[in-house]
């Protein structure tokens, strides 16, 4: 055998993003709900609890939108199978997710610059109507996040925070009206804020970490390609490996090329490293390219590095 050929294989046992598109749409209508609540609550009240929670609630609102406008744009390209975009643009719901955990911090400074105005003015709420307008807040948010709390995709993962930090706002209002309603403890509202707003920050920062690794085309964390050259070497009929590169199309979507050096035919190599590439590291789509021992590989789109 000389020179070396290319070959390419995967299953096409896609993720159905519709899965994740009904849990979505329930979620927006019950966001929309506590939302539009919060807003008239928080005038009848006059708590400013509640009109901010209001405003951290549009913002979760907006940002459920983007991950349902991601996965139904990913998967409108899919149907009519663009060609310009060969992956399905399944990086939509990265770029999504990235949104998202900028929102997330968005949030957190609009809760933390409020959190010290009221340490410094107290300001007095009815926390009666606070408190039954928390109530309808929090129960929503649960049922907004039983819906979320399954979904696969990073993009409904990042809506299903949005909802869960909802839902700790929730309960941290109905806290602090319980509080206000038997004592004159003002400054428990700002606390309880300053609170969510670290769990936010916590989460935000995961999101954004994780999409990021995903668009800079890293090798995944339990994937390391000097891992993946380890496991091809032990089999048979492999003399050598080199260049190899695994990254991440989407949350669950893992891809890799690889050079192989081999004396046996091409085929029987490559179903034997897309096998590998299946059983050990679960990637479904590999290239492979096989190279006969005195093949030089120095070429111009290889890499003596593996990365």
């Amino acid at each position: 055998m000389s020179g070396h050929h290319h070959h390419h294989g995967h299953d096409h046992a896609h993720v159905h993003e519709h899965r994740d598109i009904r849990p979505l749409r329930i979620a927006m209508l019950l966001t929309g709900t506590v939302f539009i609540a919060q807003v008239v609550g928080g005038f009848i009240s006059g708590s400013l609890a509640l009109l901010s929670d209001a405003g951290h609630v549009f913002v979760d609102l907006a940002s459920l939108v983007i991950a349902f406008a991601g996965l139904r744009i990913a998967a409108r390209a899919r149907e009519k199978n663009d060609i310009r975009f060969t992956f399905g643009m399944r990086r939509i719901e990265i770029l999504a997710a990235l949104t998202n955990g900028f929102l997330l911090l968005g949030i957190c400074v609009y809760i933390i610059i409020e959190a010290v105005r009221r340490f410094a003015s107290p300001e007095h709420v009815h926390a009666d109507s606070m408190l039954v307008i928390a109530i309808v807040g929090f129960v929503a948010n649960g049922i907004s996040a039983l819906y979320l709390h399954r979904s696969e995709h990073i993009t409904t993962r990042s809506a299903y925070l949005h909802v869960m930090t909802d839902l700790l706002s929730s309960a941290g209002v109905i806290i602090a009206a319980i509080i206000l309603s038997v004592t004159d403890w003002q400054w428990i509202d700002p606390l309880i804020s300053l609170l969510i707003a670290a769990v936010i920050i916590r989460g935000a920062v995961r999101v954004i970490k994780n999409a990021s690794v995903i668009l800079m085309e890293s090798a995944p964390e339990h994937i390391s390609p000097e891992q993946v050259r380890t496991a091809l070497l032990s089999e048979a009929n492999v003399i050598n490996v080199h260049d190899v590169h695994v990254w991440q199309l989407g949350s669950k979507d893992y891809t890799a090329t690889v050079h192989v050096v081999s004396e046996h035919p091409s085929d029987e190599v490559v179903l034997t490293v897309q096998s590998v590439m299946k059983r050990q590291f679960d990637i479904d789509h590999t290239t492979v390219q096989v190279e006969s021992p005195g093949f030089d590989h120095a070429c111009g789109n290889c890499e003596e590095r593996s990365t």
